[in-house]
């Protein structure tokens, strides 16, 4: 059980910097960060977010490498669709880009999210 409360601390850890870097960090760094779509932005602010996570994590010898990947990979979904949310607080989006770029967007971030998972899962049982 104690294994089980760490790790479920540091999926909350991941879930919770994906949801701050997507919903905050974004729109604040919005016309710093590379990218013209709103979902690459947030993946890229995820995966900054997803990488100290990790670390802090690692380092606390709380997830391996493969738990890692898979705090990396879910933050940088959540971040990344969070982040489309503010394609119309902007003059620079249109309903036709937005509706090309979540074409394109939803899916990916949907096979990050379940290579996450599976990744999560399967870092139970890898030593």
């Amino acid at each position: 059980f104690q294994e089980a409360g760490s790790r479920w601390l540091a999926a909350a850890a991941a879930y919770l910097a994906g949801v701050v870097a997507g919903g905050i960090l974004v729109p604040i760094f919005l016309p710093w960060l590379p990218g013209r779509a709103f979902a690459v932005k947030g993946a890229l602010a995820g995966c900054a977010a997803g990488v100290i996570v990790s670390m802090a994590a690692a380092s606390a010898d709380l997830i391996g490498l493969v738990g890692s990947l898979a705090v990396v990979l879910m933050t940088a979904s959540v971040a990344s669709h969070l982040a489309m949310n503010f394609t119309g607080a902007t003059p620079f989006t249109s309903p036709s880009g937005v509706e090309k770029e979540m074409r394109w967007a939803i899916p990916l971030q949907a096979v990050a999210a379940l290579a996450a998972i599976a990744a999560w899962i399967g870092s139970a049982f890898v030593v």
